[in-house]
């Protein structure tokens, strides 16, 4: 239950589809879920924007090129003493100038190839979120359509019920009046069916809640949805806790971040060791004291540079990073428990509703053999009414039982496929 509660917690968001076709597979419940839920489009985004990250990373290996420029307007006065006395002249100058600096990094002490290793284990990160994301949507679709479905058909049986007993009461009332029974039988006949009617409104209120949270995930009200189908799962629980182990998309996540901090140990590294490299430059002025005059230089410089003393900072962040690396490592040791664990609840969950399912029919097979012999013992005098009530009680109750039982087991198999992460779209046919 409680994996059910985070799981459609986590669609809270969810954008309605407007003008969608109303779903009536659980495939087709799936598919719009799928394709409506904000959740999803997030992650889908995250994954675009890791991919930045590496062009970024690739953008180091390539070589910067700019260009400045500058132009303006200048006066010039100047005065002069000469043999005939002091004279002035005014210049009018337009001084502009331009610069080409074009720079390529031959050595970055392993920096550029952390970057892109980091930009790497990003991407695969938010691939891997992505996954996980979509496990928790359409499990949360599975359950909403199996509440439906479970809902749907404890309403049915509840109205079947009261529409018996209320047989039962006019027949006991006609009985009453030729004498056979007594007024208790009636008021035993009465008091049940004011408990099924009660029973009928609350599975109504549940059934309302149910398409309420339904609408809520696959962004539309169910309309003539059909039995949904469990799909296959691992044979055994060896082969669970192996394939949960391999592919979980939470534990794979949690790989790809330990890779990217490692990355991250040879970023910080780099800040201890030389950088290289060649800068050209082309410099162009024009009126820039003097009128007409011009001037251009063009040069290319090779740049070394190597930290000696930066009080420690740089080797921090090199033990800042390795004690990350640690953490993601207990990260993935934490998950993998958490997976494992949530495996064996899952496949014992699957095995006992299976159990539960074949009690329940035979429960609900002999609870219409009692009902049928009740009501024959009944007439031969051997029977009274309160046996035969308590009879079409039990079956009543056996059959929601087996109502409930039924959608747990096809909700636990789903559970079992998320588990072990093979909960996809292309797992389980669902049309993107």
């Amino acid at each position: 239950m409680m994996r059910r509660l985070l799981a459609s917690l986590s669609l809270a968001p969810l954008l309605l589809a407007p003008g969608a076709a109303c779903a009536d597979t659980l495939q087709d419940a799936l598919s719009a879920a799928y394709r409506n839920n904000p959740n999803l489009e997030d992650a889908r985004l995250a994954v675009r924007a890791a991919r930045e990250d590496s062009v970024q990373a690739f953008a180091d290996y390539l070589p910067s090129l700019g260009v400045t420029g500058s132009y303006g307007a200048r006066t010039a006065e100047t005065e002069t003493t000469g043999i005939f006395g002091p004279s002035e002249s005014e210049t009018e100058l337009d001084p502009g100038a331009a610069s080409v600096v074009l720079q390529q990094q031959l050595y970055t002490g392993g920096r550029r190839d952390g970057q892109v290793r980091r930009a790497r284990a990003g991407i695969e990160s938010a691939r891997h979120g992505l996954r996980s994301t979509e496990q928790d949507v359409l499990l949360a679709a599975v359950d909403a359509y199996v509440s439906v479905m479970r809902d749907q058909e404890i309403v049915r049986l509840r109205h079947e019920h009261v529409e018996g007993l209320t047989r039962q009461l006019a027949g006991a009332r006609r009985r009453l009046e030729v004498g056979e029974v007594s007024r208790t039988d009636v008021a035993q006949a009465q008091t049940r069916l004011a408990g099924a009617r009660a029973s009928l409104a609350r599975a109504e209120a549940d059934l309302e809640s149910s398409r309420a949270r339904y609408q809520l995930v696959v962004g539309q009200m169910p309309e003539g949805l059909e039995p949904a189908e469990a799909p296959p799962t691992p044979a055994n629980l060896d082969d669970a806790v192996a394939q949960a182990e391999a592919r979980h998309p939470d534990v794979l996540r949690a790989m790809a971040e330990r890779r990217g901090a490692r990355a991250q140990v040879e970023v910080e590294r780099s800040a201890l060791r030389p950088q290289v490299s060649i800068v050209t430059r082309y410099d162009h002025a024009e009126d820039s004291s003097i009128a007409d005059d011009r001037s251009d230089s063009a040069s290319a410089v090779a740049q070394f540079s190597m930290p000696l003393f930066e009080g420690g900072f740089n080797r921090s962040r090199v033990r800042q990073s390795r004690l990350n690396v640690g953490r993601a490592e207990a990260r993935i040791e934490g998950l993998r428990r958490e997976v494992v664990a949530s495996t064996i609840a899952s496949w014992n969950d699957l095995v006992a509703g299976r159990d539960i399912v074949a009690a329940a029919e035979e429960q609900v097979a002999a609870a219409e053999q009692a009902v049928a012999g009740a009501e024959r013992e009944r007439g031969l005098g051997l029977r009274t009414t309160l046996d035969v009530l308590n009879a079409e009680e039990e079956r009543r109750e056996a059959q929601v039982a087996l109502a409930r039982a039924e959608a747990d087991e096809t909700f636990a198999a789903f559970a079992l496929l998320a588990a072990t992460g093979a909960l996809t779209v292309s797992t389980i046919g669902v049309k993107e």
